[in-house]
């Protein structure tokens, strides 16, 4: 248990900055957050996972205690919304969007890395995604966020 839990957090670690938090859910209902950025060191002892702080404090919990550990927000877009409202036609050569003339819009891969930025030319305009291997991606511009596949 403890060799799998250290792989996991090992990994996210080494995960780019996009991830944001590594959260722990206890059996009681409680739970700890930690910013990966401020995060130092992971050590087990015993039965026990030590979360050492960059500030120095620590966080200790005991393994049979701890119901779940995941990361949040790995690609930093928080809000998925529908593509319907925002994406009105995808073809393999071309998407349209419905946002503001000169916003930035970026479009992510399934894992969280950015793949394509572009400035929108007017407010219902086309970006060309021809060049985007086969996938899911997402698309953002300003708070509007919202999923598409390429096929």
């Amino acid at each position: 248990m403890k060799r799998i839990l250290y792989l996991i957090v090992t990994a996210a670690l080494a995960l780019p900055a996009f991830s944001q938090q590594m959260l722990i859910e206890k059996n009681s209902g409680g739970s700890s957050a930690v910013e990966l950025e401020n995060l130092r060191r992971i050590t087990f002892n015993g039965n026990a996972v030590n979360l050492t702080l960059n500030d120095g404090t620590s966080i200790a919990s005991n393994m049979s205690d701890i119901s779940r550990i995941y990361f949040d927000g790995f690609s930093g877009i928080k809000n998925i919304g529908k593509e319907e409202t925002f994406i009105t036609y995808i073809s393999t050569d071309e998407i349209v969007v419905n946002c503001r003339a000169g916003e930035t819009i970026n479009i992510y891969n399934i894992n969280g890395s950015l793949v394509t930025v572009t400035r929108q030319q007017s407010d219902s305009g086309s970006i060309g995604i021809a060049q985007l291997p086969k996938g899911i991606y997402l698309i953002q511009a300003g708070e509007k966020t919202a999923k598409f596949v390429k096929r």
